[in-house]
This record gives C-alpha cells, structure tokens and sequence, in this order.
C-alpha cells in the first residue's frame, strides 16, 4: 500500500513538473496572454482536467514554484536551533535550503523554474499585481514562523514588519539576479543572502556629502 502511494505521489509531482515545464515553453514563446491552456496540456501531453487537478488557472503555474520554495524554507527555519534570533536563522535557512549538496539537483531545477517564471512576471505587470496579492498569505506565514521564534503574538506588528520587509528583499533579490550574468543556484543564494543581511543590518544609506567639513 505505502509503495503504491509512492508511486502515485511521484506520478503527481512529474506531472506537475511536466505542466510548469510546458507552460513556461509556451509563455517564452507565445506570451502569456497568448497562451490558452488547452495548449499547455496539449504540450504536456494531458487532458485539461488532469491541468485543472494541478492548477486552477494559468496564472497558478507561474507562481506555483514560490508556494513550493516557501515551503521548504519554512521548513529549514523550524529547523533552526531555537535560541537564533529571526535573520540569523533565515539566512542559515536559506543556506541549508539552498546549498544542500544531497538535494543540490533538484534545487538547481527550482532556481531555474524561478528564473524563468520571474521573466515573465517582469514581463506582464498585471501578473505582478497578482503576484503581490497572492504573496500575502507566504507573507503571512513567515511572519508566523518569526512570531514563534521570538516568542510574541501572531498580530505582532514587529513580526509582521519583518516578513514584509523580507519579502520585499526577496523580489528585489530575484529582479537582480534574473537580469545578472550568473544564472547559477550559488548566485541566487548569495544575492538573497545580501538582501536579507541589510534588512538585518539596518538600511540607513549615508548621503554623499555626509563626509564633507568633518
């Protein structure tokens, strides 16, 4: 019974992959706009029920993978040693999540499944504002996991502060990195990992002329 569920999760999930593989393709090649998705389970080789049992709409394929990522990171901060303050422990997360050589393959599959789903979120505005909207519920979550961490209430306003700010860290990260040379996974991290230490390390900018008759 426990290897026949096995064999269907890992059907379910190839599937999957297969239907973000295909739509992506297609939104590179078409646009999104352009693109129904009869045509993405046609590219897929499925029926659009079987895409309707992975995915609502379209718009659900270009942001599945950030669900997914979550996930993972939430994850590996739970796994932190509970005595690390907040960023500390979300850049060792994000460390353990993303350079873990035993899952490095897979991960290099996320970031580049990200890279691509990014360009053309950059590319639709209107996908950006539901990308906005549908980033409250992570949001809310990983203010969640900080609030437990530093013992306070979930409606802790410095909580939620924080997971806000990182997810604003996060987009500008990503808007970085997927217009930098370097498509690699170790760059992705250490992009993130510096948006995340200066949240941590406050943002004060000093102006140019601070300096001058000193």
């Amino acid at each position: 019974m426990t290897a026949a569920i096995g064999m269907r999760e890992r059907e379910k999930a190839r599937v999957r992959r297969d239907l973000i593989d295909a739509a992506l393709l297609l939104f590179e090649r078409r646009g999104f706009e352009q693109t129904t998705v009869q045509e993405i389970a046609d590219a897929a080789q499925v029926s659009r029920r079987t895409f309707h049992r992975h995915f609502p709409a379209k718009t659900a394929v270009i942001f599945s993978h950030e669900e997914d990522v979550m996930s993972y990171l939430l994850a590996a901060l739970g796994r932190r040693p509970p005595h690390e303050a907040v960023f500390v422990a979300l850049r060792a997360a994000l460390r353990d999540f993303m350079l873990d050589d035993a899952e490095r393959e897979a991960r290099r599959r996320q970031a580049d499944t990200a890279r691509r789903a990014r360009l053309v979120l950059i590319a639709n505005p209107q996908l950006r504002q539901e990308n906005f909207t549908g980033a409250f519920g992570r949001r809310d979550a990983l203010a969640r996991s900080f609030a437990r961490r530093a013992g306070l209430s979930e409606d802790d306003l410095r909580a939620k502060l924080a997971a806000a700010t990182c997810f604003a860290a996060f987009g500008v990260g990503l808007d970085h990195w997927v217009t930098s040379p370097d498509p690699s996974l170790t760059g992705l991290y250490e992009i993130l990992d510096r948006t995340v230490a200066a949240v941590q390390n406050g943002l004060e900018i000093p102006a140019a002329a601070a300096g001058i008759g000193a």
